[in-house]
């Protein structure tokens, strides 16, 4: 997303309302074929993807997405709880085109991850976000162990969210493989939702920041 950022005002707005006519122009196409035929609904499990990447620029600039490092966004900007999520396609597009599949690209994923992390941690430090704060979010990146070691707690992901994470499984299928350096199927079962107060978060900053820069050696 830094690339995107840095382009002039004018040219991402271009970009973003091309993108946004390309958009309605599919999702005209196809809400006309499903009221012909109900069989294609389930093509939703393809246009989810793609409707995820064309309104991201759109949805970066009016600040519905909100990035804490460039592979990670909230959605909205809620000061009592941030909900993170891995970046969309499009910002696979701009920040991981040169990374080789496997444990280069394993690591600089995870880099991103703690430098969202050292990012909140900032902003609480700052007072822009509380001590009550609470982080969290659902990934099939994270094992248990490793969010333990964090201090997140491991719960229970909902229904919701798993469906969510279903409809995008045709980018979680290609990203995770990436993640892996082979072809990856993710199992949807194993995905884990972890949570942690801002307070607690703060506490681990130097261990964080270890790791983080340990990443970059």
């Amino acid at each position: 997303m830094k690339r995107f950022n840095s382009l002039n005002k004018v040219i991402k707005w271009g970009i973003s309302i091309s993108f946004g006519i390309i958009l309605v122009f599919i999702l005209s196409i196809w809400i006309r074929m499903v009221s012909e035929s109900k069989i294609w609904m389930l093509l939703i499990i393809i246009m989810v993807p793609v409707i995820q990447f064309l309104i991201t620029p759109l949805f970066t600039l009016l600040n519905f997405y909100h990035y804490y490092s460039p592979m990670v966004v909230s959605f909205g900007n809620n000061k009592k709880m941030i909900d993170l999520h891995n970046g969309t396609s499009f910002d696979y597009l701009l920040e991981m085109p040169k990374i080789k599949a496997g444990i280069k690209w394993r690591n600089k994923m995870l880099f991103f991850y703690l430098n969202a992390l050292l990012t909140i941690i900032s902003q609480i430090e700052k007072g822009n976000l509380t001590n009550a704060t609470i982080i969290r979010g659902s990934s099939y990146f994270l094992s248990e162990r490793s969010a333990k070691k964090f201090g997140f707690s491991v719960n229970k992901t909902s229904m919701i969210e798993k469906f969510n994470i279903a409809l995008n499984y045709f980018d979680l299928i290609w990203m995770y493989s990436l993640t892996n350096g082979k072809l990856t199927f993710p199992n949807l079962t194993k995905i884990t939702t972890v949570r942690i107060t801002g307070v607690e978060l703060v506490k681990r900053k130097h261990k964080i920041l270890g790791l983080a820069n340990r990443l970059t050696e």
